[in-house]
């Protein structure tokens, strides 16, 4: 018996659908690539929190790259991820380098907070050196009184306060 003419049968599935433009099945999908500002940023925050190591990393460098886009909301998360993992300092200097991205003031605090959070060691030489190699890549007038602050804080170890010295020589009006 055949089957009757509005009736739904397996072998017409693929007439009966339709292909729509990427840009009404994923909008942040256009001609030029991806829309990072368009981007759902969900399931992009659950890979920065993630305990693997891979999808962490990614997670952070998307965030970044959201965040370089101009998503304010991407540079907030990597500051929460400063106290997220206090003490994890391989995850640390991947947010730190991702901070990059969003160079406000309230990034400049939060790494500098971090300078004398963390004393220095073999363990966390790395990190401590992102954080400085963030703070150089802002703008001069955004970091300068705060690296000028830092540079004779004596909470600060002195390799890490001879780094801000050399910083501070670059500083015109310092």
């Amino acid at each position: 018996m055949p089957a009757a003419p509005n009736s739904f049968h397996p072998d017409r599935v693929s007439s009966m659908t339709t292909t729509k433009p990427p840009s009404t099945v994923a909008p942040w999908l256009t001609e030029r690539g991806i829309d990072l500002a368009r981007v759902p940023i969900d399931s992009i925050l659950l890979q920065a929190v993630s305990l693997d190591d891979v999808k962490f990393r990614s997670g952070c460098s998307l965030l970044r790259s959201m965040s370089h886009a101009g998503r304010v909301e991407a540079g907030v998360f990597l500051l929460g991820l400063l106290r997220y993992y206090p003490d994890d300092y391989a995850r640390l200097t991947v947010i730190a380098e991702a901070l990059a991205s969003f160079p406000v003031a309230a990034t400049v605090d939060a790494l500098s907070s971090e300078l004398r959070r963390v004393k220095g060691s073999s363990s966390t030489r790395r990190y401590l050196r992102r954080i400085i190699d963030t703070l150089e890549h802002f703008p001069a007038r955004l970091v300068e009184d705060q690296v000028q602050a830092l540079s004779t804080d004596p909470q600060i170890g002195p390799r890490i306060r001879q780094h801000l010295r050399s910083m501070t020589l670059r500083y015109p009006d310092v």
